[in-house]
């Protein structure tokens, strides 16, 4: 373990500045304060597990998480030669076929961005690699048996320590974006969970674990396409998926499914999109859990206007509507809390701006605003952009460049390239009309954001 020099004062000053006592804050994040006080003197040095939960009771804001790093065994002079790029083309792209191997995978995919970032960053996206694990999922019989036999005991709360710790990285990518968080989520788990899955557990308690895991990596591959890196978004979906079959868990794999299908969907792969949703609105039929039912179809809907086809889209977003009014979000899964009137409508949204009704997609953009923006800053960002987005196609070009002003403001502190997407889209759009000084104002604003020239 390697933590950068500071990270003892920047501990004690977060501390302070919150106003509380060593022995208050080690009540909070499951540690005794004399280790908290050999962290401030520098004494001691801290796991990635234990910075985030230090990061989370603090506001740190990942600060703490980015001065820990693992030093990894095949690290040094085993990677000196060694060709880097072998692989990597394949690499997680594997649905394994039982989840031991499916760990292995997993593993190699986390060590290997680790490791080799840069080359794992250029890996390309290919819907057609979501069609084998998305098929094994719904034909293959789950795993009877998850257990581990390592030697380090694996119990209950390992495994509450992974779920409060992606839920706080999970909070934060909805407030700052996949910039912010991605590094720190796949350090953790190539740091920490990975060990914990080469451990020692019952089937029971290994099911819950593939489960906490498989949320940690949906989160990593999530925020990994909110930076743009598709392709090994797509990679870390697959290996989530995977885990959800270890788990037993259909609804999480639904919820991942679901993901998939958004994925395709922002990269125009209309039929994939499809039949992605599809399969998720199945599965999560089979698990009856009516939220990601509504949420699956309204993901299929974004997929037929994606590829133009109005009518199957209305058919979806009809049915998306139905399933929504029946779910009963009080007893959902706690991933799924952002799944509410406002997503909904901000999907009917982009659903008709995909269709061109500017007209249709504004009236959903205003309900979409109706909404937690300070938890959900990214969201709302995004929300802005497709209300100016809905001006502009209703033919109010000065409109949508107040409004588009307004996704500007709320893209500063986000790391998000779909959100500088969303605005160069956007200014794109506005192009024709740059003779309007509103218009024009906005872009000058708006592309030093999303980085036009």
């Amino acid at each position: 373990m390697v933590v950068q020099p500071g990270f003892a004062a920047r501990l004690k000053e977060f501390r302070e500045r919150r106003g509380i006592s060593l022995r208050s804050l080690g009540k909070e994040v499951h540690c005794s304060h004399g280790f908290l006080w050999d962290l401030e003197a520098g004494k001691k040095q801290p796991s990635i597990s234990v910075a985030a939960l230090l990061d989370a009771a603090l506001g740190g804001g990942g600060a703490l998480s980015d001065m820990v790093h693992e030093v990894s065994a095949d690290s040094g002079e085993q990677m000196v030669g060694r060709d880097s790029s072998a692989g990597s083309a394949s690499l997680g792209l594997e649905f394994a076929p039982d989840w031991r191997q499916g760990v292995a995978v997993a593993v190699e995919l986390w060590q290997g961005d680790m490791q080799r970032r840069n080359i794992l960053r250029a890996v390309g996206f290919s819907a057609a690699a979501f069609v084998t694990p998305a098929m094994r999922w719904l034909v293959s019989p789950m795993d009877e048996q998850t257990s581990g036999d390592g030697e380090r005991l694996i119990g209950e709360p390992d495994i509450e320590m992974i779920k409060r710790i992606t839920a706080t990285y999970r909070t934060l990518d909805n407030q700052f974006g996949g910039g912010h968080v991605r590094d720190s989520v796949v350090r953790f788990l190539d740091a920490e969970v990975a060990a914990m899955l080469r451990g020692r557990y019952d089937a029971k308690t290994g099911r819950c674990l593939l489960a906490a895991s498989a949320e940690t990596t949906q989160l990593a591959g999530w925020a990994s396409y909110d930076l743009g890196m598709h392709g090994l978004a797509q990679r870390y979906m697959i290996q989530a998926l995977r885990f959800a079959a270890g788990a037993r868990d259909r609804a999480l794999g639904a919820e991942i499914l679901a993901a998939m299908s958004h994925q395709a969907a922002y990269l125009r792969a209309s039929a994939p999109a499809v039949d992605l949703a599809r399969a998720a609105g199945r599965v999560a039929a089979e698990a009856g859990i009516k939220a990601i039912e509504a949420e699956s179809a309204v993901l299929e809907a974004q997929g037929h206007a994606s590829g133009g086809d109005e009518a199957a889209c209305a058919k979806a977003l009809d049915r998306a509507e139905r399933a929504f009014d029946k779910a009963d979000r009080t007893s959902a899964p706690e991933w799924i809390g952002y799944f509410d009137e406002s997503y909904l409508a901000a999907k009917f949204g982009h659903c008709f701006a995909a269709l061109g009704r500017g007209d249709l997609s504004q009236r959903f953009a205003e309900r979409s605003l109706d909404m937690d923006g300070r938890h959900y800053a990214r969201g709302r960002q995004f929300n802005l952009a497709l209300l100016a987005t809905a001006h502009v196609q209703a033919g109010d070009p000065e409109q949508a460049s107040a409004v588009g002003m307004q996704a500007v403001d709320a893209a500063e502190g986000l790391d998000s390239m779909r959100a500088r997407d969303y605005l160069g889209d956007l200014a794109n759009r506005l192009g024709k009309h740059v003779g309007l000084p509103a218009v024009r104002d906005f872009i000058d604003r708006a592309r030093p954001v999303f980085g036009g020239v």
